[in-house]
């Protein structure tokens, strides 16, 4: 039987003056402990996720929180029966999120981001049914087959398009209390961080974000699942009242399952029931189907 996967995901804003030699440092460890993953290097940090076995997890962690930088670390980990990643991927960006707003000269603070909300006192403010403005700061097809209850979703398909959405709808909350949540917590850093710049005056960010609420207090309030960027797609969140909300595409069956359209030039990721998967062949509209047809994709 093979071992289960040992799944990171990792993130910390902190000035690098060197990221060229630090992505070097950190591809040779992992090729050495054989993790497969992706991580971003910049002048503002760092944001990882690396799968591998737990020994060689453990001895990624040890060696890496070493780097004086990296000392105090939040490691959030999850597992699977089999690699998760297929391939490593280590990488120096401009940013380790791109918000999009740092080519016009008017980059956002870190210094301005919002306080924290732990999980349990968000919990508490939904049992109470407390007034407040919870805000997703993800993107719309990871919103689709998981979100928290009552929450405004972006239709976005970057996080770059973030400040538009703000500028468009939210404008009326600036008064509100308003909680930022995202998947571990690295986009809404800099998320809220934009909001109390645009004059948001009550702001704080889901400590952990989706991940930690769900292993902290439970996941209730958390609707379907949580989206996630490696070959599992989805992951159980709410332990208390699971709900589904998503459907499939084509027979509106209640489902939580994404696939990739067969088609390469599409390769969109739509919701999909195993029987349509099979008698559609993959393909995620009735022109994707017509592709597959007269070979104009092999």
């Amino acid at each position: 039987m093979s071992q289960p996967v040992k799944i990171l995901l990792y993130y910390k804003y902190i000035t690098l003056v060197n990221p060229e030699q630090l992505k070097g440092a950190q591809k040779e460890l992992c090729q050495t402990l054989g993790l497969n993953g992706r991580i971003l290097i910049s002048t503002e940090g760092i944001n990882g996720t690396v799968a591998g076995e737990e020994s060689a997890i453990n001895q990624y962690m040890a060696e890496t929180a070493k780097i004086a930088e990296f000392q105090d670390m939040e490691w959030k980990i999850s597992w699977a029966e089999e690699q998760v990643f297929p391939k490593l991927k280590v990488l120096v960006r401009d940013e380790i999120v791109t918000l999009g707003i740092k080519k016009t000269s008017r980059d956002v603070s870190l210094a301005n981001k919002a306080d924290y909300i732990e999980p349990d006192e968000l919990l508490t403010l939904y049992e109470n049914q407390d007034d407040f403005v919870i805000i997703d700061a993800r993107n719309g097809y990871e919103a689709k087959i998981g979100k928290f209850k009552n929450s405004i979703t972006p239709s976005i398909e970057n996080f770059r398009d973030f400040p538009l959405f703000v500028e468009q709808e939210l404008s009326t909350f600036k008064e509100k209390e308003v909680i930022t949540y995202c998947t571990g917590g690295v986009r809404c850093e800099k998320a809220s961080a934009y909001l109390c710049e645009q004059g948001f005056n009550h702001v704080r960010q889901l400590h952990g974000g989706i991940h930690e609420y769900g292993e902290q207090v439970g996941g209730k309030f958390f609707e379907g699942e949580m989206f996630v960027f490696d070959k599992r797609l989805h992951l159980a969140v709410n332990q208390v009242n699971p709900t589904v909300i998503s459907s499939c595409t084509y027979c509106q069956k209640a489902i939580t399952r994404y696939i990739d359209c067969a088609v390469l030039s599409c390769d969109s990721l739509f919701v999909c029931c195993p029987d349509c998967e099979s008698e559609f062949k993959s393909t995620c509209s009735a022109e994707c189907q017509q592709l597959l047809t007269t070979d104009v994709v092999c």
